[in-house]
């Protein structure tokens, strides 16, 4: 479990700071952000669906791998809504968003999913509940702790409501500290899959 932990500690989470760009430069309103929330949500669903049929039988390790892999890839969106690529294509702020969000929480879902199952194969019968909560603020403390990474690099890079200019550097350290769980992989049990035994 401290892997789960330490994916969450080691990358910074910069989505406040991403939804203050969103809201005060691109002047997205909170009802369009509020629909990309439910489009995550959509995506959360769409990635349990896809772990379920296709990477249970996986090994966690390659799973949690490719999950990073494909968020740092997805973070490429937030990159380009920055520096303002899409516009040159011709592709919208909100389709960049929606499908940013989609996205990313569908891969999160397949981080997430190896979490419960691990959970579950870890537990003696008797404390499910117990343990449950147990892991689940574990995840959360380490959330926690990721969005004060995120707000202390947010802080060095001078990010601010309204200056925005260093958003670009804070986005390309997350992707590269989304690597750093990876190193830490050898944490997972090796041979541990996807499906509960």
């Amino acid at each position: 479990m401290a892997w789960f932990f330490l994916a969450h500690v080691t990358v910074p989470n910069i989505s406040t700071v991403m939804f203050y760009y969103q809201t005060e430069y691109l002047k997205l309103d909170a009802s369009f952000l509020g629909t990309a929330r439910v489009v995550g949500w959509l995506g959360l669903m769409f990635g349990t669906f896809i772990y379920n049929r296709c990477l249970k039988q996986m090994k966690l390790r390659e799973i949690l791998m490719w999950a990073h892999i494909g968020l740092s890839l997805l973070s490429l969106i937030d990159i380009a809504l920055v520096y303002r690529v899409n516009v040159g294509f011709g592709v919208s702020d909100k389709i960049m968003v929606l499908c940013g969000s989609a996205l990313v929480d569908a891969v999160n879902q397949f981080k997430f999913m190896p979490f419960l199952i691990l959970s579950g194969q870890l537990c003696p019968p008797g404390i499910e509940g117990t343990l449950f909560a147990l892991f689940m603020s574990i995840n959360n403390f380490g959330s926690t702790v990721g969005s004060f990474v995120g707000a202390g690099l947010a802080s060095v890079l001078n990010i601010s409501s309204g200056s925005f200019d260093n958003l670009g550097l804070a986005i390309i350290f997350q992707v590269l500290c989304t690597y750093i769980p990876v190193t830490l992989l050898f944490l997972i049990p090796k041979e541990a899959t996807g499906i509960s035994t």
